[in-house]
């Protein structure tokens, strides 16, 4: 029960006390919390006592703030390739063409906040399981949507060496259990960029929600 801080003469008053009870509650009251409850003469503590039986009771609120799925660690890891990725290609990937990896990213964050998945734990050993899809993705981008793979790759493998305040200690290569893709880096013409996009989404939503225990729907 939460401790009270003011005095609570208005209640009182819709309660039926009149104007004499009210006075003198109020009086009571600052000198209780001025001086002490244990310094008030036996009658006046009781009469305290019986204001407060009366009083509804003031229940104490614990709330939790919620973080945003923005404000997770498995987020941050996702928007932390995607932005590297994202400056790369501004530099080497040719205005024609976007990056399959680009795509990839991109999609994986719009789902993350459009489904807002609890991303805890059980979550999380889940969405490693997506580094196999996103190599068949990329497979895929190759051979129905023609992927050539770009002039000059990205380094996957020193992305993490980035001295970054927002890099924590616990990630690993996004590319670890598929170091092969650290060879290629394939990009497809922006033409189909909307269909091979169209494909990823449906792909990687299918798996968050059939996957993932916080979007999992009780039958």
């Amino acid at each position: 029960m939460k401790k009270e801080s003011s005095h609570r003469s208005d209640e009182l008053k819709s309660l039926g006390w009149n104007q004499e009870e009210i006075i003198r509650y109020e009086e009571l009251f600052e000198y209780s919390q001025r001086w002490g409850l244990i310094n008030l003469e036996r009658e006046d503590r009781q009469f305290l006592k019986k204001a407060e039986k009366i009083l509804p009771k003031i229940e104490s609120k614990r709330t939790t703030v919620k973080k945003l799925v923005e404000e997770k660690s498995y987020y941050k890891y996702i928007k932390f390739y995607f932005d590297l990725i994202d400056d790369f290609d501004r530099s080497n990937v040719l205005t024609t063409h976007i990056s399959a990896w680009s795509i990839i990213l991109g999609v994986e964050l719009e789902l993350l906040k459009e489904l807002k998945p609890v991303l805890g734990l059980p979550d999380t050993i889940k969405a490693k399981e997506i580094s196999s899809h996103r190599s068949s993705l990329i497979d895929m981008a190759i051979k129905k949507y023609k992927a050539i793979n770009n002039n000059k790759t990205f380094d996957f493998n020193s992305a993490l060496s980035i001295q970054d305040e927002v890099v924590s200690k616990s990630w690993k290569s996004i590319i670890e259990n598929f170091p092969n893709e650290n060879k290629r880096y394939m990009v497809i013409e922006e033409k189909v960029k909307d269909e091979f996009r169209n494909e990823v989404h449906l792909q990687i939503e299918s798996f968050m929600k059939n996957e993932f225990p916080s979007l999992k729907v009780d039958l």
